[in-house]
């Protein structure tokens, strides 16, 4: 086994048990987001040569915040993951490196302050989680049922496209982005219809009460 998958188990139990007291638990931000921001992370530092052990880290703790019901939260979960990292005797070394990462991965971090390749690569693959399949999902749960039309959504997937980072992300992306965002250019098309549809239809029945 490669050295830094032996983090894997340890930051998923340190991750759980953060969790059994964490105050708000944010639903789409649980273990199976980590395990597929780590997946494209994993891929992204390989290919970019980076230190993987810095890199699952980085990917396993970096939410923390976001479970204290904070949406902009990276320099929280960078607090709360130093002490589990110390606890856990992670590279003493490594550390800060991690810490930087988590805390500059929010939206509202400027693209140039992430200098570090884990910080980039970090920001995104949690952007790319918000494309494919599983993005469809998460996007109608939690914006179209909520009253965002597939118009606002779009606007939303195309500022997450055009703020990737790094040309690599945006080849490991391109598939699960044109997945989600054809998903909600046919359904914009389609209420577009359905509501051309009852205009007409309303125009008709005045016309005939007009007549």
């Amino acid at each position: 086994m490669e050295n830094y998958k032996k983090w894997i188990p340890v930051l998923t139990k340190e991750l759980n048990r953060f969790m059994k007291t964490a105050p708000s638990i944010s639903p789409i931000h649980k273990n199976d987001h980590i395990k597929r921001v780590w997946v494209t992370s994993e891929t992204l530092c390989k290919k970019l040569n980076g230190d993987q052990e810095i890199m699952v880290a980085t990917v396993f703790l970096h939410d923390l915040g976001r479970h204290q019901g904070l949406e902009i939260h990276g320099e929280k979960s960078a607090e709360l993951a130093r002490p589990i990292l110390e606890k856990v005797g992670f590279p003493s070394e490594k550390i800060p490196i991690v810490l930087d990462a988590i805390g500059k991965h929010d939206y509202t971090t400027p693209n140039e302050a992430r200098t570090s390749i884990y910080a980039k690569i970090l920001y995104d693959a949690d952007k790319i989680d918000a494309f494919g399949k599983i993005g469809i999902q998460r996007h109608i749960q939690f914006y179209l049922r909520k009253g965002k039309t597939p118009a606002e959504i779009l606007e939303m997937l195309e500022k997450r496209w055009a703020g990737l980072t790094l040309p690599e992300s945006r080849k490991v992306g391109k598939a699960a982005y044109k997945i989600v965002k054809d998903y909600f250019l046919k359904l914009q098309k389609q209420q577009t219809r359905k509501a051309q549809k009852l205009t007409k239809r309303k125009i008709r029945m005045r016309q005939r009460l007009g007549r």
